[in-house]
């Protein structure tokens, strides 16, 4: 298996490093790997194999070959992330009830941010690759150009509270999500009226 990494993501990875607490970014970083290992685990239960592992600004994408999965089956391998955060989210707290431990709170949140994020309706998100799949099985000639509307639309409103973050809170978080969004959807819409035109 193949393993790369962008120049954007190792510049990420540097400045959370530098800019946050370690602690912090340790149990994020746990619960983005059991996240991902909810993909892995999913597209190998739905048998494709995972060719190669890019990691990138906008997360770890897994490279499987050819069309291997149905629609259907694309949508639930893009839900098992989430789902995987889900999962130990209710773990630690049925845990956190009878046998607290430090740093609970923060790991437990940790697994509910990145599911309520990944769950957005918004390429390149798991609950955008998730509608996605889903409207072109529905609707193949207009499924794929349904999904990039909804994900732009999703991305601008996250520019929109995000500037609001930005100007109340001085948080960028928000901002810089809706911008790699609305970015990315931007991106495969010129590409694909360029291919198509």
């Amino acid at each position: 298996m193949r393993v790369t990494f962008s120049e954007p993501f190792l510049l990420a990875v540097f400045l959370t490093c530098l800019l946050w607490d370690a602690r912090w970014m340790g149990l994020l970083w746990m619960a983005a790997a059991l996240h991902e290992a909810g993909h892995w685990i999913a597209l190998r239960l739905l048998g494709a194999g995972v060719s190669a592992l890019r990691f990138r600004l906008s997360g770890l994408e897994m490279v499987y070959p050819g069309r291997q999965l149905s629609y259907r089956a694309e949508a639930c391998a893009a839900l098992a992330g989430p789902g995987a955060n889900l999962l130990c989210a209710g773990v630690l707290a049925a845990v956190g009830r009878t046998h607290p431990f430090p740093g609970l709170e923060l790991f437990l949140g940790c697994h509910l941010a990145l599911a309520a994020f990944n769950l957005l309706p918004a390429l390149p998100l798991d609950g955008g690759r998730a509608m996605s799949a889903l409207l072109c099985g529905a609707f193949p000639q207009r499924g794929e150009r349904a999904a990039l509307w909804i994900s732009g639309a999703v991305g601008l409103a996250l520019l929109a509270a995000g500037m609001r973050l930005l100007l109340t809170a001085r948080n960028p978080t928000l901002f810089a999500a809706g911008g790699l969004i609305f970015g990315q959807v931007l991106q495969k819409m010129l590409y694909r009226d360029a291919k198509t035109g």
